[in-house]
């Protein structure tokens, strides 16, 4: 019936599964739960072992970090049931019919997405403004309404917490030489859509529980940017791309117009500044925004 499949890097996953391993199991249907370590390097993957005495988990670590797009295709070809449920390690279920309302996705060929949410970060704690950047990203570019990504299906999809058909999943896989951080659910999103296969969204959320510091977020971001960038440069097929994300829109547009050289260098005399004040307040995604365009002008 369902395999869930949870890659985990440096991060505690026993309540996570433990409370995956008690809904599933109320629901009296075959399922597993397979979860493979990337190399933790923080001790934590000790306690994780502790999960795998559970019936029906399988737990196992690599001696070697092998990046988001291989350990999930690894997952999947350990799995042995027809439908996938993908979710990262760093996620909370707040929802006491999480995989109850998966399972009644599970009907013929699927891909659902069930979305993401953030924890409140009230105002008084004193470290907020250390992770302003990343919670204004998240809460403001990620965490939709399945009626909001349902308008624009393929370009919402997330790897954080989706289900999919085994066959699906068989047909597309995740881009392997994607070795780099980033993007490498808008690159798969995007094989859906040229299969014609449309995505489903679901208000069923997780939350995300690990948030990176405004500058861990944003050296990611930046890296994400130069990703992007080799996708579209290196096949034909990813063109379409150039409308899917608007941060490549709008580079298309700023070439148009002979804008580029001139973004370039106001990049390269602003973006220290810019980057002090995103690391040190995180407040506007303006700001993020000009630095990951002025960044995207420099790359050849």
């Amino acid at each position: 019936m369902l395999s869930i499949l949870i890659p985990v890097y440096n991060f505690d996953i026993r309540a996570l599964v433990s409370e995956l391993h008690r809904q599933i199991t109320n629901e009296k249907v075959q399922f597993e739960i397979i979860i493979l370590d990337d190399a933790t390097t923080n001790g934590l993957n000790i306690l994780n072992r502790q999960i795998a005495s559970l019936p029906n988990i399988t737990y196992s670590e690599l001696s070697k970090n092998i990046g988001r797009s291989k350990i999930r295709n690894r997952l999947s070809s350990f799995a042995k049931y027809d439908y996938l449920l993908f979710m990262d390690a760093d996620a909370q279920i707040r929802s006491k019919t999480f995989i109850a309302d998966y399972l009644c996705e599970c009907n013929g060929d699927v891909v659902v997405c069930g979305g993401m949410e953030y924890a409140p970060f009230y105002k008084e704690y004193s470290y907020k403004d250390q992770y302003e950047l990343r919670l204004n990203y998240g809460k403001n570019r990620e965490c939709k309404t399945a009626e909001e990504r349902n308008l624009i299906p393929n370009k919402s999809f997330m790897t954080f917490n989706f289900l999919i058909s085994k066959s699906i999943f068989n047909k597309i896989l995740f881009d392997e030489s994607l070795s780099n951080y980033g993007h490498e659910d808008t690159l798969f999103g995007l094989e859906l859509k040229h299969e014609n296969i449309i995505i489903k969204h679901i208000n069923n959320p997780l939350r995300h529980l690990e948030i990176d510091s405004n500058s861990i977020f944003l050296t990611k971001a930046l890296a994400s940017v130069k990703n992007i960038f080799s996708i579209v440069n290196r096949n034909s097929n990813y063109k379409d791309l150039y409308q899917d994300v608007k941060l490549l829109k709008y580079y298309v547009k700023i070439k148009t117009l002979g804008l580029a050289p001139i973004i370039e260098l106001m990049y390269k005399l602003t973006h220290r500044s810019i980057e002090r004040n995103l690391v040190n307040k995180g407040q506007n995604l303006l700001y993020f925004d000009l630095l990951r365009l002025g960044f995207l002008c420099t790359l050849k």
